[in-house]
């Protein structure tokens, strides 16, 4: 039983340790995983994610949407059905799949206008927004609900030459990856600890023999007393060979000379009567 328990432990610490180092040395010191820019082919004013696109949750986002000859572009995050209404009659392109670190699919949806109506920065209903010349970014951690990100030119411009630049990660994600690999660092030395009998795991199984001292040797002594009463100690030759009979047998233990019986003192001698004058 000792010995399952670990090499349990001696697994889960080779997981626990593996899984913290390839998380740490894939989110860097900074815990997040930083992608672009990279260029998306558009013309139109309106790029917006698909509804339900966006999945994760409390996952720290960061999107840097940058337009050339310092254009004005806005960067939202909002309620799906909110900005699902505000793009809805607008020709748009609609990132429609997402996969790490960035392969993107996008289609071109049709739509009644040519751009927004209304400005995008006059609305309450973003969770996080931005606008600027020659570039917007947000930085967010994405609620449990449906959201969708999306990018629009504003006024009369367009989003030709857009490039993105998205960044990912979780908070403290490189602190808890380097403290996941310790966990699993600590499993494996409690494993082999466990697994060589050491004290922090009791096998519950009873003994009746009890252990002996590093220092304690037990050696059996044969001895053959002839009929002259002297005493002669046999070798295990002579004792396999069956000449002599086993007639008792004593354990002799060795060990250092403090854990052996102290020796009585001699009784002092008598001193002498004073002879009688």
């Amino acid at each position: 039983m000792r010995r399952t328990v670990g090499w349990l432990l001696t697994a889960a610490g080779v997981l626990a340790a593996v899984l913290g180092v390839a998380l740490a040395a894939y989110l860097g010191p900074d815990g997040r995983r930083t992608t672009g820019p990279h260029a998306v082919d558009t013309s139109g004013s309106v790029v917006v994610t698909a509804p339900r696109l966006i999945r994760w949750v409390d996952l720290q986002v960061d999107v840097l949407a940058e337009v050339p000859v310092n254009k004005p572009v806005f960067v939202g995050l909002g309620n799906t059905v909110d900005v699902e209404s505000l793009v809805d009659d607008t020709q748009r392109l609609e990132m429609t799949a997402f996969a790490t670190p960035w392969k993107p699919t996008f289609v071109e949806r049709d739509g009644e206008s040519t751009a927004v109506a209304g400005a995008p920065t006059s609305l309450d209903w973003w969770i996080e927004d931005s606008a600027g010349l020659g570039g917007a970014s947000i930085s967010a951690t994405l609620p449990d609900e449906p959201v969708s990100l999306a990018v629009v030119s504003v006024g009369d411009s367009n989003l030709q030459g857009l490039e993105l630049t998205f960044a990912y990660g979780v908070k403290g994600g490189f602190l808890k990856a380097i403290g996941l690999a310790l966990l699993g660092a600590a499993g494996l030395l409690v494993g082999r600890q466990v697994r060589r009998g050491g004290g922090w795991f009791v096998d519950p199984s009873p003994t009746e023999t009890q252990p002996v001292r590093d220092d304690e040797v037990e050696e059996v002594v044969y001895v053959y007393v002839d009929d002259d009463g002297v005493e002669r100690e046999l070798s295990p030759d002579e004792i396999d060979e069956g000449e002599f009979a086993v007639v008792a047998e004593e354990v002799v233990v060795e060990g250092d000379e403090d854990s052996s019986e102290p020796e009585p003192e001699p009784e002092p001698e008598p001193e002498p009567e004073p002879e009688p004058e």
